[in-house]
């Protein structure tokens, strides 16, 4: 059974791929009907080392006003996970 608090359907593909410096996917979301009829979107994820740190720039592209809108929002949040995980090893669930 899926708890529809955290699932998530999306297809896509690894378009490029270089370990520990840049993932190019190509996806597209298949829950919503409105966002799955937008197409294709495009997400890079670049990692640049900056002496002791490392800085990662993610960057989503799609045609699509409403798909832009949609993963805009959710961006903040994965990315505050993220950074919350790696300094103290625990994230706070979001589930909306």
């Amino acid at each position: 059974m899926r708890d529809a608090a955290f699932f998530c359907d999306y297809a896509g593909e690894v378009l490029e791929a270089e370990p520990g410096r840049r993932l190019v996917l190509k996806w597209r979301n298949e829950f919503r009907e409105d966002l799955k009829d937008a197409g294709w979107s495009r997400c890079t994820y670049d990692i640049e080392a900056l002496g002791e740190a490392v800085k990662l720039t993610v960057t989503h592209v799609s045609e699509s006003k409403p798909f832009i809108e949609a993963v805009s929002g959710g961006w903040p949040k994965i990315l505050s996970n993220l950074k919350s995980l790696l300094e103290t090893g625990s994230v706070a669930l979001v589930t909306k």
